[in-house]
């Protein structure tokens, strides 16, 4: 889900901050302006991890800033295909359904994509797993409402450069990042469908754990 990036960048430094601890100014900088962004073809920023080289420093004519290019390491999360995550419901559409990571919401599941046989309640804008039940029961209801938790396995991660003149109406629209997962498939749909209460408190004794690959190539932010 996550991975450590190794990227470049230029930091200005200002006149009053040439004083104090450069390692921290220079972590704050970068964090202010690169956390909790998207970089093209890399993922979401979540926080710099470590600071591995900062260049020797100048300044330009006509400018207080001091400048230095800094060699540093990211935590960027960026989901691998086939990884299964889960993630909350947020919305419902006969499109499909919109989950969220708290920190992260653009993820789509489309409708052809839930578990078969699926069915879409228009007064309630929900769907509903339509699951065959032993010994001539009826069809049960497994219903994949909002603020259900629910594992999607990823099928696909997309990125779009956006252009920086858009409306409003438009940003709600576009995504710079966006996720595509499934939810047909055993063991994925809302956790409560598979989960024994033995499971459940073995899963509260159980500390998550996320894994955390290392990207080796150098990636150039360019100055800011």
């Amino acid at each position: 889900m996550y991975v450590i990036s190794l990227l470049r960048d230029t930091v200005a430094i200002k006149p009053h901050e040439l004083g104090k601890d450069q390692l921290a100014v220079v972590r704050r900088r970068l964090n202010q302006r690169l956390a909790n962004k998207v970089v093209p073809d890399l993922g979401l920023c979540i926080c710099v991890y470590d600071i591995t080289e900062i260049g020797d420093s100048y300044i330009l004519p006509g400018e207080g800033d001091c400048r230095a290019s800094v060699s540093f390491r990211m935590i960027v999360f960026r989901p691998f295909t086939e990884e299964v995550i889960e993630a909350k419901v947020i919305a419902s559409s006969r499109q499909g359904l919109t989950l969220s990571l708290e920190f992260f919401e653009d993820i789509f599941v489309p409708a052809q994509k839930l578990p078969e046989p699926h069915v879409f309640e228009d007064d309630g804008q929900v769907w509903y797993w339509e699951y065959e039940q032993e010994d001539g029961e009826p069809p049960a209801k497994l219903y994949m409402d909002p603020g259900k938790i629910v594992r999607f396995k990823v099928i696909d991660v997309v990125f779009k450069d956006l252009k920086p003149d858009l409306t409003l109406e438009e940003m709600k629209n576009e995504k710079s990042m966006e996720i595509t997962g499934t939810m047909a498939g055993t063991g994925l749909g809302c956790v409560g469908w598979w989960t024994t209460e033995d499971d459940e408190e073995e899963e509260e004794e159980v500390e998550e754990q996320h894994h955390v690959q290392v990207k080796e190539e150098l990636i150039d932010m360019g100055e800011e």
